[in-house]
C-alpha cells in the first residue's frame, strides 16, 4: 500500500504527462492561431495586388490615365503594407529568438523624435493632422536610437491614423522616473480599459465604433518588445472620447557620455571638429560612414584596410578609429596589430565596425563595437559617446537629414548592385565559400546603412547559412533580390 499523504510514482508521472500534453495542445492552438492571422494578413493585400495587377495587365493600355494611376496606387499601397507586415514579423521572430541586436548608447531622444516627426509630416498632412514636438530638456537616455525610432514611428503613425482631421498630435520628451519619458498624445476616440489590456499583443487591433484602420496588429507588440529590449517600458493612458497618451519610459544614460553638454537649440548648433578614421574594405560603407560623419562636422579619413594601412594613416591624428572586423584577406584583429605598431596610432581607441553576430564582438584591444547596419544618428551617437568617454568634450551638431546628403551615395550603391551580384554568383559557381561569405557580409553592412533593410536581412540570413556550410537557397534569394533592386534602379 502507498503510505498516506504520499502519491505513487506512476501517479506523479501521469500528472506530468498530462501537464505536458496540455502545454503541447496550447502551443498547437497558438501556432494555428498565428498561421491563421498571418495568412489573413498576407492574403488581403495580395488579393488587391494580384487583382488590380491583372486588370492593369489586361486593360492598362486602353484604360483612362486617371483610373490607371489609381489602380497603380492601390497596388503600391498594398505592396508597401505587405512589406511592413513581413518586416514586423521578422523583427518579432528575432526578438523571440534572442537574435535581435540592440546597441545601447547615450541618445538624445528629442532628436530621434524630431526625425520621426519629419518623416511622418507628409502622412499627417494628408490626414489633416498637425504634429508638434515639445522638448522639455530631456536628459540623455540609454537606448538604441534606430530601435527607438521604430517604436516612436509606430506610436506616432497610430496617433495620426486615429486622429480626426484638424486635430493636433503632441510628442513630448521629458525627464521622469529617474530616466526619460516620451509621450505621444492624440485627441482620437480613446480606448476602453478592456481594450487597453490587449493592445500590445500580436495581431490585436482595436477599431473604435465607426472607424476601420488598416493594420496587422503587430506594430504595438513589436514596440513593446523593442522597448523592453532597451531596458524600458511602454504603456497607454486613455479615456474613451478623450484621446490617448502612449508613452515610453527609458533609463537615463550614466557615466561620461551622460555628463556631456546638452544639445544646443536649433539655430545655435556648433559643429564637431575631431578626426575619425574609417577602415573598411567596402567602398560603399566607407563613403556612407564618411558622409555621415563629415555632414556632422567631423573630419573623416578613409582606408581600405589592405596591408600598409598603418603607414598610410600614421599622420592622420584621429580621435578614434572605426575598424572593420572582416577585411579582404585578413581579420580586423590583424589590422589592429598593424595600427598599434605605429607610434602615432598606438594609443588611439579603436571601435570594431562589424556586421557580424554577437560572437564576433570586439575582443582585447578594442574600445567598443559599432554594429552594421547602422543608422546615421546611431553612428553619430556611438562616435560621440566614444570620444566623450575620453573627456574630449565635442559640441553637438543639429540632427542631420540623411536624405539630403546620402542620395548620391545611395545611387552609387544601387548602381554597384549588379557587380556585387556577379561576384556572389562567381564565388558560388567556383565553390569559394570564404569569398562568398565575404561578399555577403559586406553587402549586409552596406545595405543596412543605406536603408535597404530587407536586403540587409536577406544578406544576414545568407551569411549565417554560408557559415554553417550551406546557404544555396538563401544566396539564390539574395541574388534575386539584388537583380530586382538593380533593375528597379
Amino acid at each position: 500500500m502507498t503510505p498516506r499523504g504520499r502519491r505513487s510514482a506512476p501517479a506523479t508521472e501521469l500528472e506530468e504527462l498530462r501537464a505536458r500534453l496540455e502545454e503541447a495542445e496550447r502551443s498547437s492552438e497558438e501556432k494555428t492561431r498565428f498561421i491563421r492571422h498571418v495568412s489573413h494578413e498576407f492574403r488581403t493585400p495580395l488579393s488587391s495586388i494580384i487583382g488590380f495587377g491583372a486588370l492593369l495587365q489586361r486593360e492598362g493600355e486602353a484604360m483612362d490615365p486617371g483610373v490607371r494611376a489609381e489602380y497603380l496606387e492601390i497596388v503600391l499601397r498594398n505592396a508597401r503594407h505587405l512589406l511592413h507586415v513581413v518586416n514586423d514579423l521578422l523583427n518579432i521572430s528575432k526578438v523571440e529568438a534572442g537574435k535581435l541586436e540592440v546597441t545601447l548608447a547615450a541618445t538624445r531622444v528629442p532628436e530621434v523624435a524630431a526625425a520621426v516627426v519629419t518623416a511622418l509630416g507628409p502622412q499627417a498632412e494628408a490626414h489633416g493632422v498637425r504634429l508638434r514636438l515639445e522638448d522639455a530638456d530631456a536628459p540623455l537616455a540609454l537606448a538604441d536610437s534606430g530601435r527607438l525610432r521604430q517604436v516612436l514611428f509606430n506610436l506616432m503613425e497610430n496617433a495620426v491614423k486615429y486622429s480626426p482631421p484638424g486635430a493636433e498630435v503632441v510628442v513630448r520628451a521629458c525627464a521622469a522616473e529617474g530616466g526619460v519619458r516620451v509621450e505621444v498624445v492624440d485627441r482620437g476616440p480613446g480606448i476602453s480599459r478592456r481594450d487597453q489590456a490587449r493592445l500590445f499583443k500580436e495581431f490585436s487591433r482595436v477599431n473604435p465604433p465607426g472607424m476601420r484602420v488598416v493594420g496587422a496588429g503587430l506594430g504595438l507588440a513589436l514596440s513593446r518588445m523593442l522597448a523592453e529590449a532597451m531596458g524600458g517600458r511602454i504603456g497607454v493612458d486613455s479615456t474613451p472620447g478623450k484621446g490617448s497618451t502612449f508613452w515610453v519610459a527609458l533609463p537615463a544614460a550614466v557615466g561620461p557620455a551622460a555628463a556631456g553638454p546638452a544639445a544646443p537649440r536649433r539655430g545655435a548648433a556648433r559643429r564637431r571638429t575631431e578626426t575619425v578614421v574609417i577602415v573598411d574594405d567596402d567602398a560603399d560603407l566607407r563613403a556612407y560612414a564618411s558622409a555621415v560623419l563629415r555632414h556632422a562636422g567631423y573630419r573623416a579619413v578613409v582606408d581600405d584596410g589592405t596591408p600598409g594601412a598603418g603607414a598610410r594613416l600614421a599622420g592622420s591624428a584621429p580621435a578614434i578609429v572605426l575598424l572593420d572586423m572582416n577585411l579582404a584577406g585578413r581579420s580586423g584583429t590583424e589590422a589592429l596589430a598593424e595600427l598599434r605598431a605605429v607610434p602615432t596610432l598606438a594609443a588611439v581607441p579603436v571601435l570594431a565596425f562589424t556586421a557580424g553576430a554577437a560572437a564576433d564582438a570586439a575582443g582585447e584591444g578594442f574600445a567598443g563595437r559599432v554594429s552594421k547596419p547602422v543608422e546615421p544618428e546611431t553612428l553619430l551617437a556611438q562616435v560621440d559617446a566614444a570620444i566623450e568617454s575620453l573627456a574630449v568634450r565635442v559640441p553637438k551638431a543639429e540632427p542631420a537629414d540623411a536624405d539630403d546628403y546620402l542620395a548620391p551615395l545611395r545611387a552609387r550603391f544601387r548602381a554597384g548592385l549588379g557587380a556585387r551580384r556577379l561576384a556572389m554568383e562567381s564565388a558560388a559557381a567556383e565553390g569559394d565559400t570564404e569569398a562568398l561569405r565575404r561578399e555577403v557580409h559586406k553587402l549586409r553592412g552596406a545595405a543596412g546603412g543605406f536603408g535597404y533593410e530587407a536586403l540587409a536581412d536577406a544578406a544576414g540570413e545568407a551569411e549565417e547559412a554560408v557559415r554553417g556550410g550551406g546557404g544555396a537557397a538563401e544566396v539564390a534569394r539574395l541574388v534575386a533580390m539584388l537583380r530586382a533592386e538593380a533593375e528597379e534602379g
